[in-house]
């Protein structure tokens, strides 16, 4: 039976086509122990039974895109034992294939104690919709762990559209939205991460986390000053590119940087019903515009990111590029009409952002348990960059924090990541040393 691509899964598609991302989600959970081998792939196959999204091929005709079902022949479980540290980095950095299905693939690495490597197409979820799956997958593991006959009685297969988010926009309120002088729509504003431009390119991903220690600290400081800590990362990540691309450009540390990046929103915060209904994309991004000096000090810089956040949450946070989007497609039989197609407008209008950042948020530890097996950690990061562009992706389980950057890149580029990652981890620390805002 087919099933209608929407405009997000066209749109995760496109990323890949024009060379922005791999468009795929991952997911690494370190264990203090082993797990049960042959319950943890009839997991992955129930996991997959219950997601039909999860077991579908998609079928690539632009405008006309659509899913169906995988050929019953070739419906292996994408599960396999990975027996070193090398086989687990190729699988972790490799991809789901979205034509051949299924669009989730497992890997178990047996050292010392487990490391379960989990990646998931990004044109059927973002990395909220991601992080329920895994939930998911461990609550199967633990009733099969204590029931061997355990087959969960419901599925997961509802209204992929993202109109359950803009249905209550008013045709007044969204003509300002459409029309703000501060669009929130991807772009690309000239500036480009200093990495090398070589032809000899692999998958990486290179993460740094943040102690225990310092993540308390910068939560209390948070809370003593009234900010996020999202806000706090994000100022970090401003003041340490703003630093490489001064480098990159002989600039003293007192000369003005303008920089817009694109941060992601998780628009179910427009939701009343926050049930993971289904599987789906619901993110969108906006954009912080901030002007640095590197001579200036971190709060005067977490003075204007969080003056500019607070302003965009006070309005409708994300909701200009869904906007746009809905238009688009809705005006698609006019556009056939003069041999014009929605598809190829936005494939051709693309302008994707060369510097950006995710917070993918926490990954819940109430959640995410597997029956037996205590997880130590557990990191989720977004796709893998094809060059020019770069992006920092963070998310954060119990006390502990990740940054995460993903890149096809070389050996040079591991090494500038490493770089940086390691002056975001400064920033933070001044955070915690300076004190309240000046």
């Amino acid at each position: 039976m087919r099933q209608k691509a929407e405009v997000f899964d066209k749109l995760q598609y496109l990323f890949h086509i024009t060379g922005f991302n791999d468009h795929q989600l991952h997911c690494v959970i370190y264990f203090d122990n082993k797990l049960e081998v042959e319950v943890m792939e009839k997991a992955v196959k129930l996991l997959i039974e219950i997601i039909p999204m999860l077991g579908k091929v998609y079928k690539d005709f632009g405008d006309d895109s659509y899913w169906e079902e995988m050929d019953q022949q070739s419906k292996d479980v994408p599960f396999v034992i990975l027996h070193s540290a090398e086989e687990l980095e190729k699988f972790t950095t490799s991809k789901t294939d979205e034509k051949k299905g299924p669009q989730i693939k497992v890997g178990l690495y047996r050292g010392t104690s487990d490391i379960l490597s989990i990646i998931i197409n990004h044109m059927v979820c973002d990395g909220a919709g991601f992080k329920e799956c895994v939930y998911l997958l461990s609550c199967i593991y633990s009733n099969l762990i204590e029931n061997p006959q355990y087959k969960p009685e419901f599925l997961l297969d509802g209204n992929r559209n993202f109109d359950r988010i803009t249905h209550s926009i008013g045709k007044r309120e969204m003509l300002k939205i459409l029309l703000s002088k501060k669009s929130d729509n991807n772009q690309n504003n000239g500036d480009e991460f200093p990495l090398q431009c070589s032809a000899l390119q692999t998958p990486f991903i290179i993460a740094r986390e943040i102690s225990e220690e310092n993540y308390k600290k910068i939560r209390e400081q948070c809370t003593v000053m009234d900010v996020k800590v999202n806000d706090v990362i994000l100022t970090a990540y401003f003041r340490v590119i703003s630093h490489f691309l001064n480098v990159h450009d002989n600039l003293p540390n007192n000369a003005k940087r303008k920089l817009e990046i694109p941060i992601m929103i998780d628009m179910r915060r427009y939701l009343q019903d926050k049930r993971f209904l289904t599987l789906t994309n619901l993110s969108s991004t906006t954009i912080v515009r901030s002007e640095i000096a590197l001579s200036e000090s971190f709060q005067m810089t977490l003075q204007q990111i969080h003056k500019e956040i607070s302003e965009k949450k006070a309005g409708k946070l994300g909701m200009n590029s869904f906007l746009k989007l809905k238009l688009l497609f809705a005006l698609d039989p006019m556009l056939k009409l003069s041999y014009h197609n929605s598809y190829d407008i936005l494939k051709k209008s693309l302008n994707n952002p060369k510097i950006c950042m995710t917070n993918i948020g926490i990954v819940d530890s109430e959640k995410l348990r597997f029956k037996n097996v205590k997880v130590n950690n557990a990191i989720v990061c977004g796709s893998i960059k094809y060059h020019p562009h770069f992006q920092m992706s963070v998310s954060t389980f119990e006390n502990k924090m990740t940054l995460c950057v993903n890149l096809y890149g070389n050996k040079e580029d591991k090494k500038i990541i490493r770089n940086f990652l390691q002056e975001v981890d400064f920033e933070l620390n001044d955070f915690i040393t300076q004190g309240k805002i000046q």
